[in-house]
């Protein structure tokens, strides 16, 4: 060989080497997780996902934003959700063995695939009961997805309504899908999703979790609602901000260059971990729509309400959200009255002195000891079964989000062998410095005999005052 054909030889292979390096630098932090379950267990990937915002920021692409107001099949919606999520999610196509009953049942009736992906996890679903004439619409709340309702769809569907989730705008893709979002897109979203409902069946029931608790409440407040609309149920309900600076993010968020509260890994594949202050805005906007103020400018709710709560939820305001039940409740008509209830978890001392007599309270208590060794129901815990694949006590996911600015603590939270769990208050901080954010309800069973009870005293009074 001459030396022109050595120097080309070598020059090649210098090249392939800086080619494939390249490539493996891309694409290191896919083959380090095989799917959405190890991905969210693997540290040495969730420090660096953390570290370079990998999932933080979503897919660029054009695309063009559905048209609500045209009041389109249901069917449309969902694939063009389906269709969103896939181009704008980071790991939209990731294997995602998360397989819930909803999600066996939704592959039964050939709405999903039976190897699921991450996008098929987290779209909005229609979970249909055989020739039902009523509907559950479930509104999730801010970072969230439409995976925050597959424990809850089945105790909506084994009553025999059909189960229909909605997908809030800026959702379903990365955080930073929040960054331009305004409430006024989600208020298009929850009133698409109600009317169409609406025209689809004859009977509604409207729940909503979080931030979607208090978009239903504005929706539900400020206009005649159908008569088909029957209830309105209400997990850990967002009143107010539990950090009462929530106002001022709208003006910080105005800084340029300044748009972010939490950066962390978001390997949470069904809920964002990263936080911006615009969504903070937002959230805040959508509560002081139902907030007490604006409530008392407006006809009241003529509607069965349930709520479910803890006492020390520490992204909302449990006394604050105490007050707004109490005044939703006075200005119910007497038919209703009797039927509103409450779940509420932790201290009862926590009631108002002035929180009506007639409202039913139910304060479960822990009777095992894996239930007595949790310091408190957390805000995210409320919805979730403790069999939940992905945040049940079996799961690999941790929450440990309270301490993304302290390395040393953040790991000790995401691989010690038994971790404490509970709310992240102040006093559970300080007594357990590693706490792991409780993401799954120890009182789950005993919440589906709850709304099932509350479901059947609704029909029954329906029966009765026909």
């Amino acid at each position: 060989m001459n030396n022109n054909g050595l120097t080309l030889k070598v020059a090649l292979r210098v090249f392939l080497r800086v080619f494939f390096g390249f490539v493996l630098s891309v694409f290191s932090h896919i083959a380090v997780a095989q799917n959405c379950i190890s991905q969210a267990s693997d540290f040495k990937f969730i420090i660096k996902s953390k570290q370079q915002g990998l999932l933080r920021f979503e897919n660029e692409y054009t695309h063009q934003r559905f048209n609500y107001q045209a009041l389109l099949p249901f069917s449309d919606y969902l694939d063009y959700e389906y269709k969103h999520i896939n181009k704008a999610k980071p790991h939209a196509n990731m294997p995602c063995p998360v397989i819930t009953q909803t999600y066996r049942q939704l592959v039964t009736q050939g709405k999903r695939k039976p190897d699921p992906t991450i996008a098929d996890i987290i779209a909005p679903f229609e979970l249909t009961y055989p020739n039902s004439n009523k509907v559950a619409l479930l509104i999730h709340g801010l970072t969230d997805s439409p995976f925050t309702y597959h424990d809850l769809a089945q105790v909506y569907y084994q009553q025999g309504y059909t189960v229909r989730t909605i997908l809030l705008p800026g959702h379903g893709s990365a955080a930073s899908a929040l960054l331009n979002v305004d409430v006024s897109q989600w208020q298009q979203a929850i009133k698409y999703g109600v009317d169409r409902s609406v025209q689809d069946f004859d009977e509604v029931i409207l729940a909503g979790y979080s931030t979607g608790a208090a978009l239903l409440i504005d929706y539900a407040t400020k206009q005649t609602i159908s008569p088909k609309i029957k209830a309105l149920m209400l997990y850990s309900p967002g009143s107010e901000p539990h950090n009462k600076y929530g106002w001022i993010a709208k003006w910080i968020d105005a800084i340029p260059f300044v748009n972010w509260i939490d950066k962390d890994a978001d390997v949470d594949f069904a809920k964002y971990e990263s936080f911006s202050l615009n969504a903070a805005a937002a959230s805040y906007a959508a509560m002081s729509l139902a907030s007490i103020s604006n409530l008392s400018k407006r006809p009241a709710l003529k509607l069965p309400i349930f709520s479910v709560l803890s006492d020390i939820d520490t992204t909302i305001d449990t006394r604050a959200t105490l007050k707004l039940l109490s005044t939703l409740h006075q200005g119910n008509s007497v038919k209703y009255k009797p039927l509103d209830t409450l779940v509420l978890y932790g201290n009862t001392d926590i009631l108002p002195p002035d929180f009506a007599s007639d409202y039913i309270v139910s304060n479960p208590q822990c009777t095992t000891l894996q239930c007595k060794k949790i310091h408190g129901i957390s805000h995210i815990a409320v919805v979730n079964s403790p069999q939940n694949p992905h945040y049940g006590i079996n799961a690999t996911y941790r929450n440990c989000g309270s301490f993304i600015n302290d390395d040393l603590l953040y790991k000790t939270c995401k691989t010690t062998k038994n971790p404490q769990l509970g709310e992240r208050t102040s006093a559970n901080l300080k007594h357990y410095p590693a706490l792991q954010r409780l993401t799954y309800n120890p009182h789950f069973a005993e919440l589906k005999m709850q709304i099932s009870t509350f479901i059947k005293n609704v029909k029954q009074l329906r029966t009765t005052t026909r």
